[in-house]
């Protein structure tokens, strides 16, 4: 059966907003070029469509379409908004590629072993230029033994850390991933890793990851790298080094699925990475070792869905699974719901749709782009539009330096406010904050685990975490107390947050 007909998207044929972005992203824009397509452009919400793209973090391939596209319906404030955020990003990706390759010669030249996990090592591997790619913070791996010494490096060169856990026992090794560090004078943040993943479940083991690594310079270029003897570090401080794109394919799929692909820059990820050199026959043991067969068969269900991802004939058995298809569909739930809503929403129809007396501004945008260049030159018709693209950049946009929320779905929806009569805004606000308390279930995170890693998972929750020493904190000599009160620490937490 078709994958477009078993994720029942018809549905999404009606948000032409939605469809519009998945065309620019999956490259295929052809239809948009036919004459017939002039009617849809003219009645598209483009603040609707300027917030779906800040809330999937796609600015920068969207940006570089529509100049391609070149469509004279496409509103000229639109793209110069869509340019400064381009711009901004570039900046900001040369600053965080600037900072991790100062980073990793820190840790390499101590002894360190370091391998960058997306960000703008990621962007130079899949995209071949860092401004083509969104990045919040900067994601390092080191293997676990490490950490010690590199959380003292990390604190030489200016870093502190963003909470004051307590790492308890040595679950933790296993429990979590990650530790956040902050720099107050530069505003960048690290994401210092030990794991790929929480939750202890099946992944590679530091050095298989070592063993397999890409390479990759500020050119762009990238290749394979034998391992380096320990005590021969001179090459290695001049580069930067990303995982193999075997892994690479693992850890994208397991990330994007953990988090309900909320972000449409993940699918983008798993576009990008189909057509660059992979091993898929060496990949597919690899998946079934390591326990990544149910989240790479979601990840190609999806992505040939909503981008037409050619999927490789050794992955196309793991994509036609009910299991991957289900979890397809689970999928497309979470990014339903961190769609932000239709601008704005009609009042006490129930159905999403505009009114027509509330189409002022959005329509405007349309109307005036018939006589506005797509350049960006001035519009030869009114400025409502213009003004009421100028209000939208000013509230809705959102950046990658601003906000952490990639670990949270639904959590943009609450903080783009729709530029509308307050009435209308108040409720677009009241549903949109009841949906950012909805979090990933989960009965869905256990749903992308096989039976062997779900029981270790479940039996993991019996031992102490770093939460529980912020609940109730005891001198390290004492640790050991955590394991008979985990239970009470736990339910504790739970009637916390109710």
């Amino acid at each position: 059966m078709p994958t477009k007909s078993v994720l029942e998207l018809a549905n999404w044929n009606e948000d032409q907003e939605l469809t519009l972005l998945l065309s620019l992203l999956g490259k295929d824009f052809s239809h948009w070029q036919d004459k017939t397509a002039a009617t849809q452009l003219r009645g598209m919400d483009w603040v609707r469509f300027l917030r779906l793209t800040e809330h999937h973090r796609v600015v920068p391939t969207v940006y570089l379409q529509l100049k391609t596209l070149n469509h004279p319906f496409i509103p000229a404030e639109l793209l110069r908004n869509l340019q400064a955020q381009y711009h901004r990003n570039t900046l900001r990706m040369l600053h965080l590629q600037a900072e991790a390759g100062r980073l990793t010669r820190l840790l390499i030249t101590h002894g360190i072993r370091v391998l960058m996990l997306k960000g703008p090592a990621l962007a130079q591997q899949l995209y071949g230029d860092v401004s083509l790619r969104t990045s919040k913070d900067i994601d390092l791996l080191i293997a676990p033994d490490d950490m010690d010494e590199a959380e003292h490096w990390m604190k030489e060169a200016g870093y502190a850390p963003k909470s004051g856990e307590v790492r308890v026992l040595g679950s933790w090794k296993w429990k979590d991933h990650h530790a956040s560090y902050l720099h107050p004078q530069k505003r960048v943040e690290i994401e210092l890793h030990w794991r790929l993943h929480p939750d202890g479940g099946g992944e590679p083991s530091f050095d298989e990851l070592w063993s397999c690594r890409q390479m990759g310079k500020a050119t762009g270029a990238s290749r394979m790298v034998p391992l380096a003897p320990a005590d021969n570090r001179t090459a290695m401080t001049s580069c930067m080094y990303t995982l193999g794109s075997e892994h690479q394919f693992l850890y994208l799929s397991a990330h994007g699925a953990r988090h309900g692909w909320f972000r449409l820059r993940w699918l983008v990820d798993i576009d990008r990475l189909a057509v660059c050199a992979v091993d898929w026959e060496a990949l597919l043991p690899m998946m079934r070792r390591y326990g990544g067969l149910p989240a790479g068969g979601q990840a190609w269900a999806l992505a040939a869905a909503l981008l037409g991802t050619p999927i490789p004939e050794p992955m196309r058995q793991v994509s036609a699974t009910r299991q991957a298809h289900r979890l397809a569909l689970s999928a497309l739930a979470f990014i339903q719901a961190s769609v932000p809503a239709p601008y704005p929403i009609a009042h006490g129809s129930g159905t999403g749709r505009l009114a027509p007396s509330e189409l002022l501004h959005s329509r405007a945008l349309a109307e005036q782009a018939e006589a506005a260049p797509p350049d960006g030159g001035p519009s030869l018709c009114g400025s409502s539009g213009e003004a009421a693209m100028r209000t939208t950049r000013g509230v809705t946009s959102i950046t990658e330096d601003a906000n952490n929320d990639d670990h949270s779905p639904m959590s943009t929806a609450s903080s783009c406010a729709p530029i509308t009569p307050a009435v209308a805004s108040s409720q677009v606000m009241t549903r949109n904050k009841a949906a950012a308390h909805q979090p990933v279930s989960r009965t869905y995170l256990l749903s992308l685990k096989e039976p062997r890693h779900r029981l270790r998972y479940l039996i993991s929750r019996l031992f102490p975490s770093t939460g529980d020493s912020a609940v109730f904190p005891l001198p390290r000599q004492l640790h050991f107390l955590y394991i008979p009160l985990r239970p009470f620490l736990w339910l504790k937490r739970r009637f916390s947050k109710h």
